[in-house]
């Protein structure tokens, strides 16, 4: 049996993030990946940068606010933003990027890919808001190169006053330039928001959305296979069609040897949707139904359910479109397709009040 359209649409885009992350055929020019203080990108980043080694691309790693030995992953170069003008950087930058191409393009066996890294995005839209679209665009000189940047959507932007005031801010810019953004959530607080939809309440908040005086990050717990990472996709077509999709992507041990080429673990990437603890039935209820064993009542202040008698009464119930199967229905022959309704005694008094206004 074919699968449906459901099913090729999630297998497309769980080959489309794979694609995504091996840098295949230039799936995205410029990623962009935002995180936030309670869920950081860097998990992401390593991830782009195991996977980059292992198809032996060249790593640049452009810091603004990183130093050399605190680079978690294994980079080939490392450059240095701190005291620097635009205009020294982009020139230090392109210097170590191969020449644009002139002629037809070579075969993509002969191409050595590079991936560009910036640290964290935040110093070049505050100080340079203006040229941010001109700096980022003059570093791609060709299909081979990627670029890979950084930004906290939690750290508030601190924008020159002469700035005019009609521009856009950096972020909107910065999701309008990338081809894919990935925004990263946290599982526990995703699972979290989850649950309390599901007993039709208030989604909690965490960090700097409680609105407390010194709370920055929120206290989460994590509980047995609740590791990993939430990442939402939008990548952008040629066409201007976005695809959106959420995944999981489950971090590997610190020594682990699966899933792993040439002694590299990587990460396992699942659906959203069919992760085992988001995909469960919803309030903690068990499949079993009925068991009494970790059920979950829902908390209200009235009781939902109905008692014997009010069953036998819905059940004695007899509807019109049943009545008029049998036998040609309640009025005799030929009126089995005709709405079976009597009057009641509200119903003449609502009808002798209409009469007496006509």
């Amino acid at each position: 049996m074919a699968p449906s359209p459901i099913q090729q649409r999630r297998t497309h885009n769980t080959l489309l993030f794979q694609k995504l992350l091996n840098l295949r055929d230039g799936a995205s020019p410029f990623t962009l990946v935002m995180d936030t203080l309670e869920q950081s990108g860097g998990p992401i980043v390593r991830e782009f940068a195991r996977r980059a080694k292992m198809s032996r691309s060249k790593i640049i790693f452009i810091s603004f606010s990183t130093l050399r030995k605190k680079v978690s992953y294994e980079i080939d170069l490392f450059v240095s933003a701190r005291g620097k003008s635009l205009a020294n950087l982009r020139k230090d930058i392109v210097a170590l990027l191969p020449p644009p191409p002139t002629g037809p393009p070579p075969s993509s066996a002969n191409v050595t890919k590079h991936l560009l890294i910036i640290d964290n995005l935040h110093t070049l839209a505050s100080a340079h808001s203006q040229h941010l679209s001109t700096f980022l665009s003059s570093l791609l000189l060709g299909p081979q190169i990627s670029l890979l940047a950084t930004y906290h959507t939690d750290i508030p932007l601190s924008v020159p006053s002469s700035t005019t005031p009609y521009a856009p801010d950096p972020p909107t810019i910065l999701t309008y330039l990338a081809t894919a953004i990935l925004t990263i959530y946290s599982f526990p607080q995703v699972l979290a928001r989850k649950r309390a939809r599901d007993k039709s309440l208030q989604e909690p908040v965490f960090g700097l959305q409680e609105g407390r005086e010194g709370v920055l990050v929120g206290l989460s717990r994590k509980k047995e296979g609740e590791d990993g990472v939430v990442v939402n996709m939008e990548v952008r077509r040629r066409s201007g069609r976005g695809v959106v999709e959420n995944f999981v992507v489950i971090l590997p041990p610190a020594r682990s040897s699966s899933s792993s080429l040439k002694g590299v673990a990587l990460s396992d990437v699942i659906l959203l949707d069919d992760h085992p603890l988001f995909s469960s039935t919803p309030s903690g209820l068990g499949a079993a139904g009925g068991s009494g064993q970790g059920e979950e009542e829902v908390e209200t202040t009235f009781n939902l359910g109905l008692t014997e008698k009010q069953k036998r009464d819905r059940e004695g119930v007899v509807l019109p479109y049943f009545d008029a199967q049998r036998e040609g229905g309640a009025s005799g022959p030929g009126e089995g397709g005709r709405i079976l309704y009597d009057m009641g005694a509200e119903d003449r008094e609502d009808f002798d009040d209409e009469e007496d206004e006509i």
